[in-house]
């Protein structure tokens, strides 16, 4: 298939330019909110794993004074 030139206004050339540019940055701002997202998850997993380790910890805790408490003296 040829490509036959195609024509536009200076005027038009100028806004589908600065359109460009804008989306441009609109998907450097979405790359740099997507980075920030998927550090925050982290950030949230991270803390829901030290979450669920106290939580053990907690719960090791309690059988220790069960076993305690229910021990003949």
């Amino acid at each position: 298939m040829d490509r036959a030139p195609v024509y536009v206004k200076l005027e038009e050339y100028k806004d589908i330019v600065d359109l460009v540019s804008l989306a441009r940055e609109k998907l450097q701002q979405a790359k740099m909110l997507l980075g920030n997202i998927q550090e925050l998850k982290r950030q949230e997993d991270q803390e829901l794993m030290n979450w669920a380790r106290q939580l053990t910890e907690a719960e090791q805790s309690m059988s220790q004074i069960d076993k305690s408490l229910m021990e003949p003296k």
